[in-house]
């Protein structure tokens, strides 16, 4: 069985997979579990991003492994992470993929952040598991699984760092879709404004000068594919919540298998270097405000949010600044 999964997954067969892994899960852990994502099959599988997205295709399904972990270390289960891991490979098998068709590779590139008492914690897994963005990014719901998207604002951010291969047209579609919420009207500005203050831990205030010119690039990039786009976008097909959908028994048949060809939305991104995820534990920032969440994910305002809880190292693994230009398929 292969580890490295070159097949081209679509929206069909990332809910076959996803179907068959849940009943897996079931006779494992005996009970649902969730699970935060991110990356491309956010893009294909969210019922509403989705529609704002010219993507079809991705090769994995990118989850945050440290907030599974996490989670399940304070229930008193310390092997939650390899139980999970024999799960994603039974299903591999039965569908001849490789076995990181699921992974959580980017996690060594994710950032940390300290609250106001000195207490390190996850930024993305805390705004990501508020009922708000629960309700509104839940993409998967089936008896043995849940899937829950990453905020908006963190999935912008993370596609920021490596602003490669299908990154900038994902990050136009979050946009879009931002703008079909709330009607915000993007600019280079604004765009920057909204991902500093909400995505502070990624520790934008030490960026060196060259570091910012390279962001900034990026975001004009970005706002200017917007913009370039509006005029000629042709929407996808608009999906239902997948929620507690009967499990699939067949495997996919082969010729569902093949990569389509590529959609004729493409685009080649500038020559920018990637930016390197420079998080290590000297630098780890602290909260300099209230961690708010984004007006584009969440219907309400003025949510109150109670203190982030001290991360359960086992063992802290902090992110490694090399990863950062692979990271976040």
């Amino acid at each position: 069985m292969p580890s490295h999964n070159d097949v081209q997954l679509t929206r069909t067969m990332l809910l076959d997979l996803l179907d068959d892994l849940q009943q897996h899960i079931l006779q494992v852990f005996g009970c649902q579990i969730r699970l935060f994502v991110h990356g491309g099959a956010v893009m294909i599988i969210h019922p509403l991003l989705s529609t704002s997205s010219t993507r079809r295709t991705t090769r994995d399904v990118d989850y945050i492994r440290r907030a599974f972990g996490h989670e399940w270390r304070k229930k008193g289960v310390h092997d939650a992470e390899d139980r999970l891991q024999s799960c994603i490979n039974a299903t591999a098998h039965r569908f001849r993929v490789g076995t990181d068709w699921m992974n959580a590779d980017p996690d060594v590139a994710l950032p940390f952040a300290r609250d106001p008492r000195g207490h390190i914690y996850d930024p993305i897994y805390y705004d990501a598991k508020q009922p708000n963005n629960v309700d509104m990014n839940t993409i998967y719901s089936s008896p043995g699984l849940n899937l829950i998207s990453v905020t908006m604002f963190w999935g912008v951010a993370l596609k920021l760092v490596r602003y490669q291969k299908e990154d900038p047209t994902d990050i136009v579609a979050m946009l879009r879709h931002g703008t079909k919420l709330n009607g915000v009207q993007w600019t280079p500005q604004i765009m920057e404004n909204w991902i500093k203050t909400l995505c502070w831990p990624m520790g934008y205030d030490n960026y060196q000068p060259q570091r910012i010119d390279e962001l900034r690039d990026r975001i004009q990039d970005a706002v200017r594919l917007l913009q370039n786009s509006s005029d000629d976008f042709t929407p996808a097909k608009s999906y239902a919540p997948v929620r507690n959908r009967r499990p699939s028994m067949h495997v996919v048949p082969e010729h569902r298998m093949q990569s389509p060809p590529s959609h004729s939305h493409t685009h080649t991104p500038p020559r920018i270097q990637p930016l390197p995820a420079s998080f290590d534990l000297a630098f780890v920032p602290h909260c300099s405000a209230p961690h708010m969440l984004s007006p584009l994910s969440s219907p309400t305002d003025n949510l109150s949010i109670s203190m982030p809880e001290p991360w359960l190292h086992h063992p802290l693994v902090m992110p490694n600044p090399r990863f950062g230009p692979t990271a976040h398929r």
